[in-house]
């Protein structure tokens, strides 16, 4: 009955080993196009994090668009792109793909009614140091693509509608930071140096932010995407305000907060994302005041009774705040600065 029950848990361990083994590959292709070849078909639907190294081409890309279903993580830091002229690129029909150039509709898609479909799947990708330019619609309709990493210290050249702006963060080697931001084509972007920094932080005692980031060996200055969970007072929004400028997103819906103090995100310029404690009653005044790449719609959940004056002022990316429930009653002047009302209540 013992040794049953050991060979079971032995086959278990293999199966699950097995699934990481395909969920996370590390493949080398020493010919450009001829990637499908190195993963076998039978992966295809269960691959999320996939590393490349050698010489890829614009039906590599391809294949990465359309025969990887679940990709989230694609690391291209080690590969090179090579030219492709023909038929078979990500482009349709005869087209020609130059070197060092991610290929125009990279991971975005032409259907048969002529709308585009963009690799929702794909989360973060990491270019290879040579790219000199992300072609036209590469990234196009890739709505949940947070993070870009580029290796080169000069920014690539960005065609229309290359990336998108108001989703995705990008980040850029230490020192090339002033770089990319005084370029015209990435002035729009979020853009930090360095490799992105995520915490995620339970807390169990008010006041106790600083302690469990540090207990996580992290500095607030390196976080760029940061969860909580548990008991948030003042003393810890006080060090979001000034100790994290360089915050990209931040979700706190299962925090037991009830109020964003006061100028708490204001001028927090990078920050993209943010999803409210779930039993918020009221936002401070200028709470998120010149979050100007704040993006999307804003979800404000049922319990919020007050908004209090210029909290969302200078929010020029931010589409609408989404009112939920009943039970907003104040209504303090100004909330988008001079420009038009953004408030939507849900039906």
């Amino acid at each position: 009955m013992i040794q049953n029950r050991l060979w079971l848990l032995l086959l278990a361990f293999c199966a699950a080993m097995a699934l990481h083994a395909q969920r996370n590959r590390n493949v080398y292709v020493p010919k450009a196009g001829t990637l499908s070849e190195m993963i076998p078909h039978a992966e295809n639907d269960s691959i999320t994090c996939l590393r490349l190294q050698g010489k890829l081409n614009a039906t590599d890309f391809r294949y990465l668009r359309d025969s990887l279903p679940k990709l989230r993580l694609l690391d291209l830091s080690k590969a090179t792109i090579g030219f492709y002229a023909g038929k078979n690129g990500t482009w349709n029909g005869f087209h020609v793909y130059t070197a060092n150039v991610l290929p125009a509709y990279a991971f975005c898609q032409q259907m048969e009614d002529s709308t585009f479909q963009g690799k929702e799947s794909l989360h973060h990708v990491i270019l290879p140091q040579g790219v000199k330019m992300i072609d036209r619609a590469a990234f196009k309709g890739c709505s949940h693509l947070h993070i870009c990493q580029l290796r080169r210290h000069k920014a690539p050249r960005l065609q229309p509608e290359a990336l998108a702006d108001s989703v995705t963060s990008i980040f850029v080697p230490e020192g090339s930071g002033d770089t990319y931001r005084s370029n015209e084509e990435w002035k729009k972007f979020a853009i930090a140096e360095g490799k992105p920094s995520s915490a995620y932080i339970r807390i169990t005692r008010l006041g106790s932010l600083a302690s469990e980031l540090q207990r996580k060996g992290k500095q607030p200055k390196d976080i760029h995407f940061l969860v909580i969970e548990g008991k948030l007072d003042e003393a810890d929004f006080t060090l979001i305000r000034d100790y994290m400028p360089n915050l990209m997103s931040i979700d706190m819906r299962r925090t037991n907060a009830t109020a964003i103090p006061e100028y708490t995100f204001t001028q927090k310029k990078n920050l993209l994302r943010v999803i409210l404690p779930q039993n918020l009653k009221s936002i401070g005044q200028r709470a998120f005041s010149g979050c100007t790449r704040m993006c999307d719609n804003l979800v404000l959940p049922p319990s919020v009774t007050a908004i209090e004056f210029g909290a969302f002022m200078g929010c020029e990316n931010l589409k609408s705040v989404i009112v939920t429930g009943n039970n907003l009653t104040t209504l303090g002047e100004q909330l988008f600065g001079e420009g038009k009302g953004k408030l939507v209540y849900a039906p």
